[in-house]
C-alpha cells in the first residue's frame, strides 16, 4: 500500500489526507520560454490504500481519455477514498494543442520512456511522467484511442500473465481483454520494469469525443478502483463478460479501390464470411476478402478508399496463442512476419 492515510509528496507539493491537490508542474518551454506544464490531479485518501494512477493523451490527438479523466474528478472524492489517485489527463500536452498524435519535434512520447532529464522534448516529459507518476505506483491505467483513421472497439490490453492486471481488467468490464506484448519505450513497458502493472484501455478513434468508448473507460476505472478497494461503489460493468484474447493480426487489402466493409468492430465473424469489398472507381473489377478463421473485429479502417497492403480489419483471435501487439502507427505500420501464414483471410476477385 503506497498512499493515502498520511501526507504524500508528488512533484514537491505535499497533498494531506482527504484532499486533493491540483498541480502542474514544468514539462517543457516554447520558443519564446513560455513554460508548458503538466497538469495533474492528486487525490489523497483519509485511510491506507494503492497508489493508481491514470494517464490519458500520450498521444496529443486521441482525446477520448480526456473526457474520462475529467468525468472521473467529478465522480472521486478523496474524504471517502482509501489510497491515493494521480490523474493527468493530458500528458503529451504539445501535441494535443497541435491536435497531433506526436511532439512538436516528431517524437512519439509513447516510445521515450523512461526519459531522460537531459535527453530529447519527449526524454524530458517521460521523465518527468516516470518519476513523478510511475514510480511508487500499484497499478496503472492509460487511456487511448486507435492511431489516425483507424477506430477501435473498447478493449484492455495488458500482460495476462500477471495475475493482479488480468482481475483488474475483468473488473474493468470492457468487452474484450486482449494479451498484448509490450513496445520497448512505452509508459506500460518502463512501468512494469519496475513492478508496476498498467491497464491499457483501447477505445474509439482520435480527434474526436465517442461518447460510447468515454462510458466505457469512465466505468471501467471506477470498478478496478473499487475492486482495488479504494472507492466505496462501482457503476455496472459495459459488458458483464469480458472475453480473454491471446492473439490478433491486422487483415490487409489485396486490392486498392473503394472500401466497402462488411463487418465492423465488436462483430464476431465465422470462416468463409466476407469481410471487405473492394471495387475499382469505375466499378469493373472487384475484390471480396474472406475469413479464413473465426475471431472477433477489435479494429478497423475508417478510410474509403484503400491500397494494397493497408490495413482494414484488426481480427482477434480466440484460444490460447502468442501475445497480441499494440497497434502500429503509420510511420510503424509493419507487416508482422509469418503474416503470410496465418490463417485469417483469403481475397476473391472478379472482372
Amino acid at each position: 500500500m503506497n498512499g493515502g492515510g498520511g501526507p504524500v509528496t508528488v512533484a514537491g507539493v505535499t497533498v494531506d489526507p482527504g484532499s486533493r491537490r491540483d498541480l502542474a508542474p514544468p514539462a517543457s518551454e516554447s520558443y519564446t520560454g513560455d513554460r508548458t506544464t503538466l497538469p495533474m490531479a492528486v487525490l489523497n485518501g483519509v485511510s491506507d490504500g494503492p497508489r493508481v494512477f491514470v494517464t490519458a493523451a500520450v498521444h496529443g490527438d486521441e482525446l477520448n481519455g480526456i473526457a474520462t479523466c475529467r468525468r472521473l474528478l467529478d465522480h472521486l472524492d478523496p474524504g471517502a477514498l482509501s489510497g491515493l489517485v494521480v490523474v493527468v489527463p493530458i500528458v503529451n500536452v504539445l501535441g494535443a494543442q497541435l491536435n497531433s498524435r506526436y511532439l512538436p519535434d516528431r517524437r512519439d512520447l509513447n516510445r521515450s520512456f523512461p526519459g531522460s532529464h537531459a535527453g530529447s522534448m519527449a526524454a524530458r516529459i517521460a521523465k518527468l511522467v516516470t518519476d513523478e507518476v510511475l514510480n511508487g505506483s500499484d497499478l496503472g491505467i492509460d487511456l487511448h484511442t486507435a492511431a489516425s483513421h483507424r477506430t477501435n472497439h473498447p478493449q484492455v490490453r495488458l500482460d495476462t500473465s500477471d495475475a493482479v492486471a488480468l482481475d483488474a481488467a475483468i473488473a474493468f468490464g470492457a468487452p474484450f481483454v486482449l494479451d498484448a506484448k509490450q513496445r520497448p519505450g512505452s509508459l506500460r513497458a518502463t512501468a512494469a520494469d519496475r513492478g508496476v502493472p498498467v491497464l491499457t484501455y483501447e477505445g474509439g478513434g482520435p480527434s474526436r469525443f465517442d461518447e460510447a468508448a468515454v462510458d466505457v473507460a469512465e466505468r471501467g476505472v471506477l470498478r478496478v478502483l473499487h475492486r482495488l478497494g479504494m472507492v466505496g461503489g462501482a457503476p455496472d460493468p459495459a459488458h458483464p463478460n469480458p472475453m480473454v484474447l491471446h492473439e490478433s493480426r491486422w487483415l490487409r487489402a489485396d486490392r486498392g479501390g473503394i472500401l466497402g466493409l462488411r463487418v465492423h468492430p465488436g462483430e464476431h465473424v465465422e470462416v468463409g464470411q466476407p469481410l471487405w469489398e473492394t471495387v475499382s472507381p469505375l466499378g469493373e473489377e472487384r475484390a471480396i476478402h474472406e475469413a479464413e478463421a473465426e475471431g472477433y473485429v477489435i479494429g478497423s479502417t475508417t478510410l474509403p478508399l484503400v491500397q494494397p497492403g493497408q490495413a482494414i480489419i484488426h481480427l482477434a483471435l480466440p484460444g490460447d496463442r502468442v501475445p497480441s501487439e499494440d497497434d502500429p502507427s503509420d510511420e510503424e505500420d509493419l507487416d508482422d512476419e509469418g503474416d503470410d501464414e496465418s490463417p485469417l483471410g483469403r481475397g476473391t476477385s472478379s472482372f
